[in-house]
């Protein structure tokens, strides 16, 4: 795992480097036909023959987008494209075809993202309104042939592993004036910086504090506490290297120029602008667009900061893989048929995107029993004094309980097999479980008399 993790930090730093040249080419097309072939070389070198399954995922999915109408290609693409991803390409050892590499499964991973989600713009740009402020029937979509699709699928700004970023992104990488007009060096160098930090952080903490070594008989005989208290470093240790990864890939976009745009058009991760019609006029006038402020808040996929301090599970997973997080909000959540089943069948796609292995299902399918602990204890949060004693404690004892939460749920999703993953509980005699299930329980009964004691003394004050 290791050796593997090394070749992608390499050819994620290679594509880095690649970035001012690659925004020094003049031309769209020039520059197009460049992304796709360093993009497709990347896959070739990280696949080998198993690069017939992106190319076949690409092919058929631009085939589905460009025949068949906006009505339903947006359906059958997501369909067809986790039916490749889950069916042929993870369980084609049972069909006679070989293992693909590790990193041929992180290339799949995201074009099963982007190309029904450029179906998905494709069929919101048919009903949009003229007037729509977040330009969903933008000049992007007017018209997207073939080979459009397959520049978008190869181009090496996020081709290993992301972030997922709109067709409208790439092509306004392209067409408008933005990526030529900012420097993204800046923020690029202090993203290394971190970097450099968090590689060497990872590696002390992957010797010292392994996964792995949870599964020995030497960890079994270690006290109690040291056994639960060890989940702490093993899952910063899981951390770091998913911030080593997105930071990095982040940094690509960032270096290509894609993902430019006016701080004053209120990019979001995955969306881009919220004022799409401020960006037509600006690509307009290239005098006024040199003059404005811009950010890469589009491709900003991993809020390191605020994953670490927020107290809020909640708010940890928006700022988590946000992205992708976008992706699932607006082509699953938001369109799933029955409102009640939509966090369920969210989460359970995004377990399945992840893989089969039991440990994607234990920690993200069990995240949502955490949020009714969570609730409660916001409400407590909330009605002490700000600034005061009380909501300090408290936001404390969040922070610490998210840091519980995504450590006892999260070294499942490192150990992945399900012998290993209830070995690890048992050895903790499943804490996590029946600490969460007491302390709701407990929050519960105080807070029947903690409102009721509020609501006297706002009763008495009236």
């Amino acid at each position: 795992m290791l050796w593997n993790d090394v070749v992608y930090v390499l050819l994620l730093l290679l594509s880095v480097a690649i970035g001012p040249f690659y925004r020094k080419i003049e031309g769209p097309r020039a520059k197009q036909w460049t992304g796709t072939l360093l993009g497709f070389a990347l896959v070739v070198c990280v696949s080998g023959p198993a690069v017939l399954h992106p190319i076949i995922t690409v092919l058929v999915n631009a085939a589905i987008i460009t025949n068949l109408s906006w009505k339903k290609c947006h359906l059958v693409s997501l369909y067809f494209s986790f039916f490749y991803l889950l069916v042929i390409f993870r369980l084609g050892d049972y069909f006679g075809l070989s293992s693909p590499p590790t990193h041929t499964n992180l290339v799949v991973m995201i074009l099963t993202l982007k190309l029904p989600g450029l179906a998905f713009e494709i069929n919101s740009a048919a009903t949009a309104p003229a007037d729509d402020a977040q330009g969903a029937n933008s000049d992007a979509l007017k018209k997207v042939n073939f080979m459009d699709i397959i520049h978008y699928s190869f181009g090496y700004m996020g081709v290993l592993t992301g972030p997922y970023y709109r067709y409208r992104t790439y092509w306004d990488s392209l067409h408008r004036p933005f990526s030529s007009y900012v420097d993204p060096w800046p923020l690029t160098y202090y993203k290394l910086k971190q970097i450099a930090a968090f590689i060497v952080l990872f590696l002390a903490i992957n010797h010292f504090f392994s996964s792995d070594y949870t599964q020995t008989v030497a960890f079994e005989e270690h006290c109690f506490l040291y056994r639960f208290f060890y989940m702490y470093p093993t899952f910063a240790g899981f951390r770091l290297r998913m911030f080593i990864g997105m930071a990095l890939a982040e940094c690509v976009c960032q270096m290509s120029g894609l993902g430019a745009y006016p701080t004053c058009c209120q990019p979001t991760p995955g969306l881009g602008p919220r004022n799409y019609k401020t960006i037509e006029k600006l690509s307009l006038d290239h005098e006024k667009a040199k003059k404005e402020e811009q950010d890469f808040e589009t491709v900003h996929n991993m809020n390191v900061w605020e994953v670490e301090l927020t107290p809020f599970v909640r708010h940890t997973m928006k700022m988590w893989n946000t992205c992708i997080q976008y992706w699932m909000a607006v082509c699953i959540y938001k369109r799933f048929p029955h409102k009640g089943l939509r966090t369920i069948a969210t989460l359970t796609l995004s377990a399945l995107w992840h893989g089969y292995a039991a440990g994607y299902y234990f920690c993200i399918c069990q995240v949502p029993f955490y949020l009714p602990l969570e609730d409660i204890c916001v409400k407590f949060y909330n009605q002490c004094e700000e600034n005061g004693l009380g909501r300090k404690a408290w936001g404390f004892f969040l922070w610490w309980a998210k840091l519980t939460c995504m450590a006892y749920l999260g070294v499942p999703f490192q150990l992945l097999r399900f012998q290993e993953i209830i070995h690890f509980y048992k050895s903790l005699y499943f804490s996590g479980h029946i600490l969460g299930l007491v302390v709701y329980l407990v929050l519960r009964v105080l807070k029947t008399h903690f409102l009721k004691k509020h609501q006297v003394e706002e009763h008495k004050k009236k």
